[in-house]
């Protein structure tokens, strides 16, 4: 795609893409990367920005988004490694913000960070975050619960583990080592020196995200998250959307509070991260954190739930490291969804996974309805492989009975041309919140010790 001549300029003394204004570098363009920057284009430009995209797909609603000088598609990624070259020849002056799956690539950030700023967390912090054992150590110490971690000559034979990649992001990569298979010798043969084992914790999973900047730490909310659903595509633990704001009560917000405060105590980490967690039985079973803006700050962004109204996460997290953007005023976003934006309590958004190659053509939906909105949509003419992500679908509703009904409802050529029952996803997640609802309360017989299935 071509470059803009503005983005291209050589960097001077008077450039005005970055200015000082009261201890904050003020900032008038972003580079953001990000497997997929959809969803956080949107976020900048509401916060005033100009966004420079890198990601894995360049989606047809992210260059629709970009459009009318609002922002710019710079390149499109096959691996993180090919990040530095592709935005080589853009104005060094302006910082990079980055999001999903940059956080197992450090060295990738590291080579920008030669060349320009990177906004986010010292990567020593980002390393130290991404080591399991650090994160058990920390919450352990904290009073908190924690997944048993082994390796393959400690694992205990009647425990169900979890394989999971050291450097995975979104569920990818992650299988089941069921008791009757995990003998050490059973485990050796699938497990590589890039894995670790994980207990299986048996509850609802779910997300927090917060933020630590100058106002403190804010808990902006929790979601329940949609993991493995065949309904939807998906296999074994992939990420295939999520569900929120939900309260999940005030014992377990403390919990994750904590857990927060933990981090920060012993990494200095701020901005906006997040914490996924397993919620079982009162208990929020502490599994990974997430040091950036994470895929479910569309859920906090609606005027109703946000701590402050007048800003997107993408300008807080920019203000926790000392960026602001230029003007200062953040843009209204518009809404197609049937509920007035002061009657959304609710939002859900569902990834759907192609479950074959799926050539894909203008003509096959309808991205905008009453009830819902078709998002991250195929550039058309191109061919989406099977197990890779079709499209998203986000609804908004007042209740849950409205979602529920919202979701029942639908129909359009193109899910249903690849076989998604809409009606059985509805059930699916009606079966889910009642399952979340039964968790948020401490059962009477329940102990200290982990309870796994």
């Amino acid at each position: 795609m071509a470059s803009s001549s503005t983005d291209l300029k050589p960097e001077s003394s008077t450039s005005p893409e970055q200015e000082h204004s009261g201890g904050f570098r003020t900032v008038r363009s972003v580079i953001l990367c990000g497997a997929s920057v959809r969803s956080l284009a949107q976020s900048a430009i509401d916060a005033g920005l100009r966004p420079l995209c890198v990601d894995f797909f360049e989606d047809a609603d992210l260059t629709r988004i970009l459009g009318s000088g609002r922002g710019r598609f710079v390149g499109r990624m096959r691996t993180f490694e090919e990040l530095p070259d592709i935005i080589r020849k853009i104005r060094s002056n302006i910082p990079l913000l980055w999001a999903g799956g940059l956080e197992n690539h450090t060295s990738v950030l590291r080579t920008i960070m030669a060349r320009r700023p990177v906004i986010g967390p010292d990567l020593e912090i980002v390393d130290r975050i991404r080591q399991p054992h650090n994160i058990v150590r920390w919450f352990s110490e904290a009073g908190l619960s924690v997944p048993r971690l082994a390796s393959v000559d400690n694992a205990n034979a009647d425990c169900h583990w979890l394989r999971k990649p050291k450097s995975g992001s979104g569920g990818l990569g992650i299988r089941s080592v069921h008791p009757k298979s995990a003998l050490p010798d059973r485990i050796q043969k699938k497990t590589t020196s890039e894995e670790f084992l994980q207990e299986y914790i048996d509850g609802v999973p779910m997300s927090a995200v917060f933020c630590f900047d100058l106002d403190g730490l804010s808990l902006l909310g929790t979601s329940v998250q949609l993991v493995g659903w065949p309904s939807l595509g998906a296999s074994d633990f992939l990420f295939c959307g999520n569900v929120g704001p939900v309260d999940p009560g005030e014992d377990v917000i403390r919990q994750l509070v904590r857990a927060a405060e933990s981090l920060i105590t012993h990494t200095g980490l701020k901005g906006v991260f997040g914490v996924d967690f397993i919620l079982r039985q009162g208990q929020a079973w502490l599994l990974e954190v997430n040091p950036r803006l994470t895929a479910s700050h569309m859920l906090y962004e609606n005027p109703v739930h946000h701590i402050c109204k007048e800003r997107s996460l993408v300008a807080r997290h920019l203000s926790a490291y000392g960026w602001q953007p230029a003007g200062g005023t953040a843009r209204r976003r518009k809404t197609n969804h049937s509920a007035a934006t002061n009657n959304v309590r609710l939002q859900a958004r569902f990834i759907l996974w192609a479950n074959q190659n799926v050539p894909y053509t203008d003509s096959d939906c309808d991205s905008e309805h009453e009830a819902w909105t078709i998002a991250d949509i195929p550039q058309a003419g191109s061919t989406i492989p099977a197990g890779s992500p079709l499209c998203s679908v986000h609804f908004a509703a007042g209740s849950q009975d409205e979602l529920l009904d919202h979701i029942r409802g639908i129909q359009t050529p193109l899910l249903d041309g690849q076989g998604f029952c809409w009606p059985d996803i509805c059930q699916q997640l009606h079966l889910l919140l009642e399952r979340f609802q039964r968790n948020c309360q401490r059962s009477p017989n329940t102990s200290d010790q982990t309870v796994s299935s």
